[in-house]
């Protein structure tokens, strides 16, 4: 059944998703990559599309920004009395927090930490300090995807804050929390999976970092949304070998 945030029809959303926060992103890689896609909502300016990708069907819809948006479209997504998706990997930007990352670097996130408590009514409470591990068969699945695309990959510890301005630095903010990267949806994405008994995985690309030599330095928003297809080809082609290895 549709809902008040997708207008898509219950039966036309893919078993297997991709979801990125910037609308015009997904968009944008959506008309790129999808064959005979169908535009199905853009309620509140959020696109959701299904088509098909190497013969294989998926859709893209955008997510919007926090552990709150993320957690709304990602639970009717996966959720059995809405679309029933069985697999949804979030495509989206993070920043850097320490050396091991520099901009442009495509990361898959391997643990998750966090400060928020988007899991305590669905009865999967966050103890602070507590790392959450990622399904580790996806992510072995991303580092082969990678690989056989001739991608660089690598896996990090994310930190997925509720809070986008704090007063901290990239680099303060790394210390402090013992992670690679920041973001602020994944841990939504990850519990609604594990609530709904379902498959989540996220890929990113870093678009921010603090260097000790340079300072800071960012992608324009023009290059976050209209770049980052390296990213797309990767999460589409880990949905292409899911399929192959889970056939209905």
């Amino acid at each position: 059944m549709a809902t008040v945030h997708n207008s898509a029809p219950k039966g036309s959303i893919a078993k297997l998703v991709i979801v990125t926060g910037d609308p015009e992103r997904c968009k944008l890689f959506a008309e790129m990559y999808l064959e005979n896609r169908k535009l199905l909502s853009q309620v509140r300016g959020i696109y959701c599309y299904t088509g098909t990708y190497k013969g294989v069907e998926i859709t893209f819809m955008g997510h919007g920004m926090g552990q709150g948006s993320m957690g709304i479209y990602s639970y009717e997504l996966m959720a059995p009395m809405f679309y029933d998706a069985d697999f949804v990997i979030r495509l989206g930007s993070c920043g850097g927090l320490n050396q091991k990352t520099r901009i442009r670097d495509i990361v898959v996130v391997e643990k998750i930490r966090t400060n928020s408590n988007y899991g305590e009514l669905l009865h999967i409470p966050h103890n602070k300090g507590e790392t959450v591990q990622v399904n580790p068969e996806l992510v072995e699945l991303a580092h082969k995807c990678a690989k056989d695309l001739n991608i660089s990959l690598q896996s990090t510890t994310n930190w997925s804050q509720d809070n986008f301005y704090i007063p901290l630095s990239h680099m303060e903010l790394g210390e402090h929390t013992g992670c690679d990267t920041v973001e602020m949806e994944s841990y939504a994405l990850e519990v609604n999976s594990r609530y709904l008994k379902k498959k989540a995985l996220t890929i990113l690309t870093v678009v921010n970092e603090t260097r000790t030599d340079t300072g800071w330095s960012s992608l324009k928003w023009q290059e976050r949304e209209q770049t980052l297809g390296d990213m797309f080809l990767l999460g589409l082609e880990v949905l292409v070998q899911y399929s192959k290895l889970n056939p209905n």
